[in-house]
């Protein structure tokens, strides 16, 4: 009998993901790709909020891929490949020093080959002066939260993670991952406040 607020637990992957999946591990190199693809923008965006610089930026979605890319034959489905993905980019970008060699690329050769994945994520638009004072507000919060409060809040309120899921990624239990959040909205509320008051 499930207890009252119990979530049942979610499937572990998608139909398309368990093909594609499944195509890779037989050895079909162009599954990669589409296997990745729809976690792409999701990736780029907590990328940029953990890298001032976008090409940084592009550069740690890239890596993440790469390192994806060798462990996925070992990849068991204990969690779902999103969560894998985002685990294994929110760890490099804890550690800069494991993935930034020289200068941003502006481009270039990826090391991905046949399965590299092209970033389709533009700056988003912003309109209008006030849009884009408050943007910078909330943008110049979200820098001064700790690297896990930024990442908590970006996870539930960017990509609508449960707190289980924001748990597995940051490695940490649900309460801790829910105390994240909490103390990330607080912060940036009170921040961008200071600048909506007259």
């Amino acid at each position: 009998m499930e207890h009252v607020g119990h979530r049942p637990r979610q499937s572990q992957a998608s139909a398309a993901e368990r093909h594609w999946l499944e195509r890779w591990k037989a050895g079909d190199g162009q599954a990669f790709q589409p296997l990745v693809k729809p976690f792409l923008p999701g990736l780029m965006a907590l990328a940029r909020r953990h890298c001032r610089d976008p090409h940084w930026a592009e550069d740690l979605v890239q890596e993440t891929l790469v390192r994806a890319l060798r462990g996925l034959a070992g990849f068991r489905g204990d969690s779902s490949l999103r969560t894998w993905l985002f685990r294994i980019l929110v760890r490099l970008a804890a550690e800069p020093s494991r993935w930034r060699r020289g200068e941003p690329k502006g481009g270039g050769e990826t090391g991905l080959g046949d399965s590299e994945v092209p970033d389709h994520l533009g700056p988003l638009p912003v309109h209008g002066a006030i849009a884009r004072e408050l943007q910078d507000r909330l943008d110049e919060a979200m820098e001064r939260l700790t690297r896990r409060q930024r990442t908590a809040l970006h996870l539930r309120a960017v990509e609508g993670m449960d707190y289980a899921t924001i748990s597995a990624v940051l490695a940490c239990t649900p309460v801790a991952a829910r105390m994240h959040v909490l103390e990330a909205r607080r912060k940036v509320l009170a921040r961008v406040q200071e600048h909506l008051d007259p």
